[in-house]
């Protein structure tokens, strides 16, 4: 009985003093934040949170370049792979992302096409974003180049 009571008491005082040992640990990881961002032919985007965190409601103009193209046939299907940066500009800062797309060509004028993406290098409230994600896309060779594009994945800011 003196044992259990003993080793109670050491838990009681030990506890406290672990706890602060856990605390003192490495930092935290920001928490990831799911956003989506969708491109119309302005060229413009959205950036949307879809859940609670620091990265806001933000809009502005995006540019692409730096295309490399390459052609590959998958089980018996064509499609070309790029590897576009895109720059996302707003009047809170700019972030950069590098993608990887994969189109497919249909037979009616429409391409369908889908990347990942991650962000390599931000300015202003940007300038500690991290984040990375997947998109799709629809685009319609026509003179209006139609298309419908949404890209989503997690972001977060680094302290």
């Amino acid at each position: 009985m003196l044992n259990k009571i003993l080793v109670a008491a050491a838990l009681s005082i030990a506890a406290p003093t672990l706890a602060g040992v856990a605390a003192a640990g490495p930092a935290a990881k920001p928490r990831q934040q799911r956003i989506a961002i969708v491109l119309d032919k302005a060229p413009g985007f959205v950036l949307t949170p879809l859940t609670p965190g620091p990265i806001r409601r933000d809009a502005g103009r995006w540019s692409a370049c730096c295309w490399t193209d390459r052609s590959v046939t998958r089980d018996g299907q064509s499609a070309s792979i790029d590897d576009p940066t895109l720059t996302f500009t707003s009047k809170r800062g700019t972030f950069t992302w590098h993608a990887k797309v994969t189109f497919v060509d249909l037979d009616n004028d429409y391409t369908v096409a889908t990347a990942v993406w991650k962000i390599v290098s931000g300015t202003g409230a940007y300038s500690h974003l991290e984040g990375h994600g997947r998109q799709a896309f629809v685009t319609k060779t026509d003179r209006n180049n139609n298309f419908a594009d949404k890209a989503e994945g997690l972001m977060s800011l680094r302290p």
